[in-house]
């Protein structure tokens, strides 16, 4: 069989900035660390210590009454230079906010218990970062005092639940309403978060961390100021609650003034970087292997019998509008023994259930070969002729509207356009799925160009590796190179950025401009691109699902070419 390559090519529009900022003697850089569950990027910011790691991690979660606050506040980004200082790599973690804020491409309320799931992210992506060893804790102040506190009592060991935290100002009962001069703004923000009103005790107790604790929960040193905003019940509630499940392992003070969360921070310092220590001095727990999960982002998950090593699907999410920006899907199919059957999809109205408000309403479909000739077209999978047989594929599009064709296909290069049907402009998805994975031809290509915004705009691509053993891939972010292209591009994105997601939200890689980092590994697959602002990333992957943003570093907008190639069994790396 001929040597196997998977170019995925994407022409897009996006916009989403990443900032590096420094300060101090550490090192402090920008990065998505996790992909939310309505697709919100989260990102952080990190402040590594100078030197070599890895070193223990340490999240530094924001406050703002669960609704506000931003990673970027003076007394968030002087804590984390604090513990950068300290030895510790520091994560300044942005995360879902309820009503009535949001950050870029939120979608979802951000009410209990996304904010809380979005923190259990970050654990989890932190201890599989590379500058970790593998041990995480954290710091929150206010709100963020409390998400520290209930991560640290709920989740998996070794996985997405803290090692140790330190909590300032938390809340932690929220269905205490003793008398307090700050009571009525305690009940305000507390119902606001768990959405519900003041009388629902079982549900404000359900996302109370007083509440779900027990004895494995993690070290936790608890703060307040004895003219704190927060009700004096609620670190008293904590005590009183770790004390009847028999817990040892915390500390509880209450300082003098009337400062709150991080306003207070250089009085505790050190006895907090101390605190931190010894909850990071035994061992850290092994992190299990994950396991990849059956959806990838953003599309379904494929149910043919896959027999070997093979990519499954590819899809790509954009917006489907006109001219330039109609979304174009194109493929390869490599050298085999006969024809490779596939599903092409174009997907609009089911994805507002994964959380994109802007769906292109009435999808309709393409598919052209290489000459130019049109193989089929479709719109609305239900009324045309191969309904029963796309059912059959278990892979029938969810909505009547959306626009599905099969299609028993030769080696060759084929293109399929996506645009609505009334000449709307809306997110929509393009999607090829392998039906017939056995078969020696293989799925090699998908080209999609689309035009993306920002928030639930980002360009997403998605692949599935299927089999057992590695792929190699070499993903590329382009912009500047493909001004001259065929069709030229007027308003090509100046400085591409690329991040690649696991299965589970993790961050893999992410690079700005590709010299920077791989650059020899990328130059020996002849695949290096022609202009140095642009990205690219060479890696390995195990079976599982994948995604793969790409957006302008510096929140630019213009079009884009997002590309994955599969070089597993191709020359160039044979010959590595």
């Amino acid at each position: 069989m001929k040597s196997i390559f998977l170019l995925c090519t994407v022409f897009v529009s996006a916009q989403l900035s990443f900032a590096a900022r420094a300060g101090g003697t550490s090192q402090s850089t920008s990065e998505v660390y996790a992909i939310a569950s309505d697709g919100t990027p989260l990102s952080w910011t990190v402040y590594a210590p100078p030197g070599e790691g890895p070193w223990p991690a340490v999240l530094v979660i924001h406050g703002g009454f669960f609704s506000g606050g931003d990673p970027e506040d003076a007394g968030v980004t002087g804590c984390a230079q604090d513990l950068a200082n300290a030895g510790f790599v520091a994560f300044a973690i942005d995360y879902r906010l309820a009503p009535p804020g949001s950050i870029p491409g939120q979608t979802s309320s951000g009410r209990f218990p996304e904010q809380y799931d979005d923190v259990h992210l970050a654990v989890r992506a932190a201890r599989n970062d590379a500058r970790s060893n593998g041990q995480v804790g954290a710091v929150g102040g206010s709100s963020g005092g409390t998400d520290a506190a209930w991560v640290a009592a709920t989740g998996t060991l070794g996985d997405d639940r803290l090692d140790v935290a330190v909590c300032l100002s938390g809340s932690y009962d929220f269905s205490d309403f003793s008398p307090d001069p700050n009571l009525d703004e305690f009940i305000a923000t507390v119902t606001n978060y768990v959405g519900v009103p003041s009388t629902d005790t079982a549900a404000l107790r359900a996302a109370s961390p007083a509440w779900v604790l027990d004895a494995s929960v993690a070290p936790l040193f608890l703060v307040d100021a004895v003219g704190d905003t927060v009700p004096a019940a609620q670190p008293d509630d904590m005590v009183a609650q770790l004390n009847a499940t028999g817990v040892t392992n915390y500390e509880a003070r209450r300082i003098p003034g009337d400062l709150h969360s991080f306003a207070y921070w250089s009085q505790v310092k050190n006895d907090a970087l101390a605190f931190l220590a010894a909850g990071f001095a035994s061992p850290p727990t092994p992190t299990p292997t994950p396991s990849p999960t059956v959806s990838p982002s953003p599309t379904a998950t494929p149910t043919p019998g896959a027999t070997g090593n093979t990519l499954l699907n590819i899809s790509t999410r954009a917006s489907a509008g006109t001219g330039q920006n109609v979304l174009i899907g194109g493929f390869i199919l490599g050298e085999g023994d006969g024809p490779k059957r596939v599903i092409v999809r174009a997907i609009g109205p089911s994805l507002a259930a994964a959380g994109v408000a802007a769906v292109l309403a009435d999808p309709s479909l393409q598919l052209v070969d290489s000459t130019g000739q049109v193989l089929a077209t479709n719109d609305d999978w239900m009324p045309g002729t191969q309904a029963q047989e796309i059912i059959e594929t278990t892979l029938a599009p969810s909505d009547p509207k959306e626009s599905a064709i099969i299609a028993s296909l030769g080696p060759g290069a084929y293109t399929a356009t996506v645009n609505g049907a009334k000449g709307t402009q809306k997110i929509a998805l393009v999607e090829v799925f392998d039906l017939d994975a056995a078969t020696p031809s293989q799925l090699m290509n998908i080209s999609t160009r689309g035009n993306v915004a920002t928030g639930e705009g980002v360009m997403i691509a998605g692949t599935i590796i299927g089999g057992t053993g590695v792929e190699t891939l070499v993903l590329r972010g382009l912009g500047p190179s493909i001004a001259a292209g065929s069709p030229p591009i007027s308003d090509p994105l100046p400085n591409p950025m690329l991040v690649l997601v696991d299965g589970q939200g993790t961050t893999l890689f992410t690079n700005n401009d590709w010299q920077d980092t791989q650059a020899a590994d990328i130059i020996d697959t002849g695949l290096a691109p022609t202009d140095t602002r642009e990205a690219a990333i060479f890696i390995t992957l195990a079976p599982g699902n994948y995604t793969t943003l790409l957006f302008d570093a510096e929140g630019a907008t213009g079009v884009g070419l997002l590309e994955i190639y599969n070089i597993t069994n191709s020359q160039a790396l044979a010959q590595r």
